[in-house]
């Protein structure tokens, strides 16, 4: 269904999330960030609300793991879910429910966490993974998300064809907390959508 990563910038405490789905619109259910809290992204037969309670949890001083499992403890079908989570503390948490669609995984990188479910090549998360690990020191962690995802499309991406993804950044705006947005792209339905994603991204970069 989905391929996702959950990331730290450590050295600018920026945090985000980049997503690919054969579903559409996917950037309006699975990716979630606060800044100066952390990134969530819920997936398989997704609970959306998932995102924001474990991101209020976190905020009142749960760690990811604890966070996570305190949101689970909301939902009634907690075995179709996978979720990972990454605080700007930089501590991690990921849940990978048993009825979750086959091939699926998960790999937890220094500063990310990379998960996926029905894509073609369990993988894939380590693949992101690595990706994002090896272009994290360049400090720009759009791109490096991007790249990552690029990864998981390159080895075979969801098993029904990629046709939507997102990427979302956050941290401080001159906005003040309650927009904390620095990148928030989205590609609803394409034949290509991590491709125009890429294009979206490249032209943000410019303005």
């Amino acid at each position: 269904m989905t391929y996702s990563i959950v990331a730290l910038d450590s050295e600018s405490g920026l945090v985000g999330v980049a997503v690919a789905s054969g579903s559409i619109a996917v950037g309006s259910r699975v990716p979630w960030a606060k800044n100066a809290v952390g990134a969530v992204a819920t997936q398989a037969y997704t609970n959306p609300a998932l995102g924001p309670l474990i991101l209020s949890y976190m905020e009142e001083g749960f760690t990811s793991e604890e966070a996570l499992t305190k949101a689970l403890g909301t939902d009634d079908s907690p075995n179709m879910r996978q979720v990972a989570v990454i605080s700007v503390k930089g501590d991690k948490a990921v849940h990978n429910g048993n009825n979750v669609p086959k091939e699926c995984g998960y790999c937890m990188g220094e500063h990310c966490v990379c998960i996926a479910n029905l894509v073609k090549s369990s993988d894939i998360p380590k693949l992101m993974c690595h990706k994002f690990e090896e272009l994290m020191g360049e400090g720009n962690l759009a791109r490096a998300l991007l790249e990552a995802l690029k990864e998981g499309h390159e080895a075979g991406g969801d098993k029904r064809g990629d046709r939507s993804a997102a990427l979302l950044v956050v941290g401080p705006t001159p906005y003040g907390e309650l927009y904390d947005r620095l990148i928030d792209l989205r590609v609803d339905y394409s034949p290509d959508p991590v491709g125009s994603l890429e294009k979206l991204l490249r032209l943000t970069m410019k303005a």
